[in-house]
């Protein structure tokens, strides 16, 4: 059964796609891609290749469960839902832990086969940045999960997780710590963006500009808020236009329009049924209540049931799958806090100023900076209620909880019990599947 590790192999890749280009050739070992057509099919595996992890979500303050609702989840769903310090059970099998290895180890597959062509072949070029667009994509969000963030990284917590550069098969994987994996992905992105083209025929492909969105992401997550402000500035510099959110029709099942102009690159959110659920799970009445009455945003982002059970009917992938990918919006938010945090609060204030203007009702008054601290609270408000459900709120708890003024306690509860989560909590590291650990 070892051979079957989720780090080494690819047999167990796309379990809703059975006719995926990968279950048709499912191992490195038994067909490696040896054209440029097989390896471009190979990173044009949706299925695999455009998945955001769910738990991200499931671990946010975006929706509430009453005690039936929870109780109607799986028993590993209702430990992440409650913040379990110990979640995972030994024969779990934890769907974003193996699905973003599988990411990296198709990325690294498609990588060793472009080394074996043309080097001189722009196509060749275009791969090689779309692979590491991927690999490191696939790694950032395992760090979020799986690796402390800047509040736990002054109590000399820490956890290592597998590096893979490579597809050779070894049994122990080499572990790296969150710097190694941080200057993997800041290689990766530099040199995919250098290699990306700047237009795709197909959005769940990356472009240029979905490189320099995901660098801003990395960039703001990591506080390097100068490079963070110099990769969103090339988002907006290469195109794209924000959706006036005025024009949208309310009275559509799903308002916003799947390939929208703000789409940048489409992923997904792992599925949860209940996230969609009319009874049971609703939206955080913190949440709505953030949104006042000249906001477009609360009436088409939310819906109210029968059941008087409010959801969510936002995803910018237009219906009820959760879009997981990139964005402008997103990109505009990370350029106003950039600005913001490096010291141009005017800047700041005019490109989140740009963004709101498209998300009021006529007569809103545009918002005045006066200081960092009430500049940024609004910023990280703003955050919050631009981009619900994208799986990004986790990342953001995790690096508002090392500055004492923006810091968090979450609180659920269940059958009468109070489940806690403090901004210093070791809660925010994810322990490593405990299935995988015999192989380290």
């Amino acid at each position: 059964m070892k051979k079957v590790n989720i780090l080494l192999t690819l047999m167990v890749l796309v379990m809703t796609s059975c006719e995926s280009y990968l279950d048709v050739k499912p191992n490195k070992a038994i067909d490696t891609p040896d054209s440029i057509e097989a390896v471009e099919a190979l990173l044009d595996n949706a299925e695999s290749m455009n998945y955001f992890p769910t738990q991200a979500v499931v671990m946010g303050d975006e929706f509430v469960a009453d005690d039936q609702a929870i109780s109607s989840m799986d028993l590993l769903e209702q430990n992440f839902y409650l913040w379990l310090p110990r979640p995972f059970e030994v024969n779990d099998l934890i769907f974003d832990w193996r699905d973003l290895y599988n990411q990296i180890q198709i990325a690294n597959v498609a990588l060793e086969s472009l080394e074996k062509m043309d080097q001189g072949n722009s196509k060749v070029s275009e791969l090689k940045g779309t692979a590491l667009f991927y690999r490191a994509f696939a790694y950032f969000n395992l760090s979020t999960l799986f690796q402390e963030g800047a509040n736990l990284e002054t109590d000399g917590i820490s956890q290592k997780i597998p590096i893979r550069r490579g597809t050779s098969m070894v049994f122990r994987p080499e572990l790296a710590d969150r710097q190694a994996i941080r200057e993997l992905i800041r290689e990766d992105l530099e040199e995919a963006v250098a290699k990306l083209p700047s237009f795709t025929p197909y959005l769940s492909r990356p472009s240029r500009q979905a490189g320099y969105a995901l660098l801003s992401r990395v960039y703001l997550d990591w506080e390097e808020f100068e490079l963070a402000k110099n990769a969103a500035e090339q988002v907006l510099s290469l195109g794209g236009e924000l959706l006036d959110y005025k024009d949208l029709d309310k009275n559509a099942t799903y308002p916003i329009p799947r390939f929208s102009s703000e789409v940048i690159w489409l992923a997904r959110v792992g599925g949860t049924s209940y996230f969609n659920s009319q009874s049971g799970f609703q939206i955080s009445p913190e949440l709505l209540n953030l949104y006042d009455s000249t906001d477009l945003r609360k009436e088409l982002f939310f819906i109210t049931r029968a059941s008087g059970f409010i959801n969510f009917r936002g995803s910018y992938l237009s219906g009820r799958p959760l879009f997981g990918g990139l964005s402008l919006n997103e990109s505009y938010l990370n350029y106003a806090e950039s600005l913001v945090r490096t010291g141009d609060l005017k800047k700041g204030e005019e490109v989140l100023n740009q963004l709101l203007e498209n998300r009021m009702l006529e007569g809103w008054e545009p918002i005045e900076f006066t200081g960092e601290s009430q500049a940024l609270s609004i910023i990280l408000e703003e955050r919050r209620k631009e981009l619900p459900f994208r799986g990004i709120r986790w990342s953001d708890l995790r690096r508002f909880n090392s500055d004492d003024r923006f810091e968090q306690t979450l609180k659920r509860t269940y059958e009468g019990t109070v489940y806690v989560l403090e901004p210093n909590s070791e809660k925010y590291l994810l322990p490593i599947p405990a299935r995988e650990l015999e192989f380290y």
